[in-house]
């Protein structure tokens, strides 16, 4: 994997390889010329299969290791795939996505591929370092994730007819590929969960608006009340910013208990644990007993937390290997529109969906 900012790229992991002899070479010593060796380790047809098994074993006698910008030069392919993240992801602190980004980048190495990483400050940064990645033809396909509900830089791709896949969805009419997990069936179960425990004020602790899976998770809750007999109450919801979960997931927290009727229990996405955690803790209640929790992602916190924290659970890594997988039907030239997944949620009962008390 490659990491890149501000136009600089840093390999990582890349060890010092040993002297192999190069093609010229290996054709001097076969008696071939290179064009005939080169087609030969090639697989084209126009040689002979006994050359080209001449050729192959030589090869492998010799450690002869094909020059891989060569090779790609040849494919007309980079053999690369690129990804920008945002502050808004909080890079390497969120192990959601680390996991998700576990399973892309395994995922790559096994197609053969490598994965660019390029880290934009802001919005408009992250359009330009795509746009330098598509443009200067430095990768065969992207990945995109923290999806917007209107997304311009899936509007861009789609222009260019250039592969990608999301992992989200978003607004445009237009067919794209892409790996989803429902939040609205997720959040809907969540919530019919917690009223059938007796719940009855039931709050929504949602992402940050403008982004896409924060409408579906209010589309599931909203849902999950109306099935449970519930009103709606707009007091209940509140939405916390992607640039300091805690903090203002903290701040919220505090404004719900306010309430001359405040919740019993909450539904919120897990980065904002912390600053929960927090608020309950100044405010004496405590998870499980006093107010009920479930989150959406199953990070470290959730597990070590006690009481361990109920958790909606999303399948990171798998999702990733499969954005992956589709990217590479795509960049073959298979129609985006056949792949369009949305995968299920595992709703994981711990120790903080009780009852209320």
């Amino acid at each position: 994997m490659f990491l890149e900012q501000s136009g600089n790229r840093i390999g990582f992991g890349e060890g010092f390889k040993s002297m192999t002899i190069n093609l010229k070479q290996l054709s001097k010593l076969l008696k071939l010329s290179p064009t005939t060796v080169s087609r030969a380790l090639a697989d084209y047809p126009d040689v002979s299969a006994k050359t080209r098994a001449r050729v192959k074993q030589m090869a492998i006698q010799q450690g002869y290791q094909p020059n891989p910008v060569a090779r790609r030069l040849q494919k007309g392919k980079t053999e690369t795939i690129g990804i920008v993240i945002t502050p808004e992801q909080n890079y390497f602190s969120d192990t959601f996505f680390i996991d998700l980004l576990s399973g892309i980048s395994n995922q790559i190495t096994r197609a053969g591929y490598e994965l660019i990483l390029g880290v934009a400050s802001d919005e408009e940064h992250e359009m330009q370092s795509m746009r330098r990645m598509v443009e200067g033809k430095r990768v065969d396909g992207m990945i995109l994730t923290l999806i917007r509900e209107q997304d311009p830089r899936v509007g861009y791709l789609l222009d260019r007819d250039f592969p990608f896949v999301l992992y989200g969805r978003t607004r445009e009419t237009r067919p794209y590929a892409f790996v989803d997990m429902d939040g609205k069936q997720a959040f809907e179960k969540a919530c019919t969960y917690l009223a059938g425990l007796g719940h009855r004020r039931i709050a929504l602790l949602n992402g940050e608006p403008g982004f896409m899976f924060p409408v579906g998770c209010r589309e599931g809750y909203e849902s999950g009340l109306f099935l449970s007999g519930l009103e709606l109450d707009p007091d209940l919801i509140r939405e916390w910013k992607h640039k300091d979960p805690s903090q203002s997931s903290y701040r919220w927290t505090l404004e719900l208990f306010k309430n001359d009727n405040p919740p019993t229990a909450i539904l919120f996405q897990t980065e904002a644990v912390n600053g929960i955690f927090k608020a309950l803790d100044e405010l004496d209640l405590q998870p499980g007993k006093d107010v009920a929790l479930i989150g959406y992602d199953d990070l470290e916190i959730a597990r070590i937390h006690r009481p361990s924290l109920s958790v909606l659970r999303p399948q990171a890594r798998e999702a990733g290997q499969r954005v992956v997988n589709i990217l590479m039907e795509v960049i073959k030239g298979e129609d985006p529109g056949k792949f369009q997944e949305i995968h299920q949620v595992e709703m994981v009962i711990r120790e903080t969906s009780l009852p209320p008390s």
